[in-house]
């Protein structure tokens, strides 16, 4: 988890030298060079390492719970299991753990003999001095499956977008299931509702600048929404308080 926290964390320091940089280019330049793209530019980079944050939280606490490190989210109401237990992979990236799994006996052999030498297995053994030898052998097959699962994890979580607040939420019941916004909210200290909102037009302001150019169809052509430093900093402020509230409370 700190992993995803320290790359957000790098994200938003280049996000607010972008802003310095606007700042120092509008100081120096004349009123006929328009610099306000880079803050445009800004506020699409501090949406975009939210959104990578998020991805990244998931994947590593997906990966915690089935190496044991984390509890599995308990069960939502009226569902039979968790939303990580709902999680789905491609039966082709289990194929290893299929043939294990049926053939027990002959990998737990080969994974010993290559762990500890061929002497190893023809020596005389009682059940407890052998215990030790097969739980090392299953935990180093268990962290060596971690590759395939990660791979299925970020394949699957890659057509998702995790910026707006439902979609984020949905996203950390995957690892938790404590009231992701109620539990951001108090630790900010204002209301959930609120603090969903400013997500929002945060996020669309976002849209906006990324998917129609951010012009304002009410003025003419190749008018542009209005942006200044205030508004972006607010947002990246904002953005920051948020990710650091849902890696205090995972």
């Amino acid at each position: 988890m700190q992993l995803a926290l320290d790359q957000f964390r790098i994200s938003i320091g280049r996000v607010r030298d972008l802003i310095a940089l606007h700042n120092s280019v509008r100081a120096t330049a004349t009123s006929a060079l328009d610099v306000s793209d880079i803050l445009r530019a800004s506020l699409v980079l501090a949406v975009s390492a939210l959104d990578y944050c998020v991805h990244e939280v998931v994947t590593l606490g997906m990966l915690e719970i089935y190496r044991g490190q984390r509890p599995e989210p308990s069960l939502s109401a009226n569902t039979s299991q968790s939303a990580f237990s709902r999680f789905q992979v491609s039966l082709g990236a289990a194929r290893q753990e299929r043939i294990m799994a049926i053939d027990v006996a002959s990998w737990l052999e080969s994974e010993i003999q290559q762990n500890y030498g061929s002497s190893f297995l023809l020596q005389s053994h009682t059940i407890p001095s052998l215990i030790p030898a097969i739980a090392n052998s299953i935990e180093n097959k268990l962290n060596s499956s971690i590759s395939w699962l990660e791979s299925e994890i970020r394949e699957t979580l890659s057509f998702k977008s995790f910026q707006q607040p439902d979609k984020i939420a949905d996203a950390i019941r995957l690892i938790s299931d404590k009231k992701l916004w109620d539990e951001v909210a108090f630790q900010i200290g204002r209301p959930t509702k609120d603090i969903k909102q400013q997500l929002i037009l945060i996020v669309d302001r976002r849209n906006k600048i990324a998917h129609e150019a951010d012009i304002d169809p009410t003025f003419n052509i190749g008018d542009r929404w209005n942006i200044d430093e205030l508004l972006v900093n607010n947002a990246v402020d904002f953005i920051e308080q948020v990710v650091e509230s849902i890696h205090r409370l995972l």
